[in-house]
């Protein structure tokens, strides 16, 4: 019987990387049925919560992770954190780091440790539905991304610059989320089916903003011009609601500043990213920070911005011939940039629903990546 680590996990909470694991548990069960699988994860609560489908958890050491949060030598007491983790590794294991974007952080190092354990004991080790930022690939990463049996690269710009940097163990692919399969649930009072604009701001962005309350005040600018010059409503939908990264308290925020709540609702309920994927599926058009709101956006064939800041929205967007309408965060310079490029979608609609549904059918079909083998 085949045994698969995931690893580079965060949590639940994170509505993305719950998809990413589903997805990923149903393809491997496709592929190689009767496997056991164990999860990784920083929050298991999380993981039980939304029911991942997974045989076994494995969590950090919660006293050495609290040696390290008051460490000046970050990364010096890694192994002991993920020690169980790496204790599950066997010469007939395969380990999958499913982080995504993992890669494209300064800590990438902790997630090395994992895959050098899996190497050294001869198991199979892959850098699963990924996006690396070009500018962060130094001579350290390459060699560590060359000694992966299999990385899968979701989008084509972190294929063409690990190709550029000699890799051939590369194979591009779609993210794995874009089979998430949507699950019925109750709508929220005034989401009108349809003809609902669904919006999303996340931290991350906030954090990278030209200005303070640029990101802010740019969404209520757009919320306000929905209002007063079309019949649509506004739906503030949350993707990822960590304790430290929550979109809903920026959201309750937005909520707040707009007066006519008759047209505008603010999804509050604990969902799965099944059922987030579901009201985003039902909507007319999206804007979203968070890359798999816009990725359950584009597989439902709903015409999205995505207010980007990380190659994989970038990469993807391009990949669907979207590019256009990818804002990134460095060019949000006053509050209209972002309702001048909504207009245009609107003016757009009927050629950007075609681009969809002409596209989405082939590229889903590349997130049914080859299995995984040694080369």
């Amino acid at each position: 019987m085949k045994q698969f680590l995931l690893y580079g996990h965060g949590g639940a909470y994170n509505h993305g990387a719950e998809a990413i694991i589903k997805c990923t548990v149903e393809l491997l069960n496709k592929y190689y049925s009767g496997s056991r699988i164990v999860l990784s994860t920083h929050f298991k609560d999380q993981d039980i919560e939304f029911g991942m489908p997974v045989d076994e958890y494995c969590e950090r050491d919660p006293n050495y992770l609290e040696v390290d949060r008051h460490s000046v030598q970050k990364g010096l007491y890694d192994r002991l954190i993920y020690r169980s983790t790496l204790d599950r590794i066997t010469k007939d294991t395969i380990c999958l780091s499913v982080g995504g974007d993992n890669y494209c952080y300064d800590n990438w190092r902790k997630w090395k440790i994992i895959h050098e354990t899996a190497i050294e004991r001869g198991a199979l080790s892959c850098l699963w539905s990924c996006s690396i930022e070009p500018s962060m690939i130094s001579e350290e990463m390459v060699n560590t991304l060359k000694s992966h049996h299999m990385i899968t690269a979701r989008e084509s710009m972190t294929y063409n610059a690990l190709k550029e940097k000699g890799l051939d163990n590369v194979v591009a692919c779609a993210d794995i989320a874009f089979l998430l399969e949507t699950k019925q649930c109750n709508v929220p009072e005034n989401f009108i089916i349809g003809n609902t604009v669904g919006i999303n701001i996340s931290p991350l962005v906030v954090r990278k903003e030209n200005s303070d309350g640029l990101i802010l005040k740019s969404t209520e600018n757009l919320i306000q011009w929905i209002i007063k010059n079309t019949d649509m409503n506004v739906a503030l939908v949350p993707h990822v609601l960590m304790a430290t990264d929550n979109d809903l308290t920026l959201l309750q925020d937005l909520y707040n500043r707009i007066e006519n709540k008759k047209r505008i609702c603010l999804v509050y309920e604990k969902l799965s990213a099944a059922e987030y994927k579901y009201l985003i599926s039902n909507c007319r058009f999206g804007v979203f920070a968070r890359t798999h709101a816009c990725i359950a956006a584009y597989s439902s064939y709903v015409p999205s911005i995505v207010v980007g800041y990380s190659v994989k929205a970038k990469g993807i967007a391009a990949d669907l011939g979207l590019e256009e309408y990818v804002l990134p965060i460095k060019n949000l310079i006053d509050d209209h940039s972002l309702l001048t490029m909504f207009t245009n979608m609107i003016y757009n609609e009927n050629e950007l629903k075609r681009i969809l549904s002409e596209r989405i059918p082939s590229y889903k079909e590349k997130a049914y990546v080859t299995k995984i083998e040694r080369k």
